[in-house]
């Protein structure tokens, strides 16, 4: 009698699942979680993409230069700060409490990055914010949509 035991032998080779890009919410001054950074791409809350990140520095889907990344922290070219992630430290600059980020369903692919971005030198962060707001920094540049553009006197009203 012939019996097939090998649909009771059990596979031990591991089964690769391939991780997604680790996610990191960027927040503004006021705790409000504005962007998201997925390995070296930015994207928004709704999905679309919105920079990228070569070594420091920080460059929207154009290929302008709009400030530094380092430390859990994002500043625009003058160095002052714009945003944070979770566990960033500043001296002197203290950091207002976060909010949950929304949930994302999808999100759109990210075009290539244009040729030709290289790390600008970075000579570290001024502790003071930013008259940018972080909404600003990085547009979406989609014609058929209109960006929410900040201002200061609209950020408080929600506080």
């Amino acid at each position: 009698m012939n019996v097939d035991l090998s649909k009771y032998i059990r596979d031990e080779t591991p089964k690769y699942t391939p991780t997604p890009p680790r996610e990191i919410p960027l927040y503004n001054r006021w705790g409000k979680a504005i962007f998201r950074l997925r390995g070296t791409e930015i994207y928004d809350f709704k999905g679309r993409p919105r920079g990228y990140v070569v070594g420091t520095s920080v460059y929207d889907l154009r290929g302008e230069h709009r400030g530094f990344w380092k430390d859990l922290i994002i500043s625009d070219r003058t160095r002052r700060i714009v945003g944070f992630s979770p566990g960033a430290s500043i001296p002197g600059l203290s950091l207002p409490l976060v909010e949950f980020p929304p949930l994302v369903y999808k999100d759109f692919p990210a075009p290539k990055p244009p040729p030709g971005l290289t790390e600008v030198d970075f000579q570290g962060f001024v502790a003071a914010w930013s008259v940018m707001q972080f909404e600003n920094m990085l547009p979406s540049f989609d014609e058929n949509e209109s960006d929410d553009v900040r201002t200061d006197e609209e950020d408080e009203e929600e506080f």
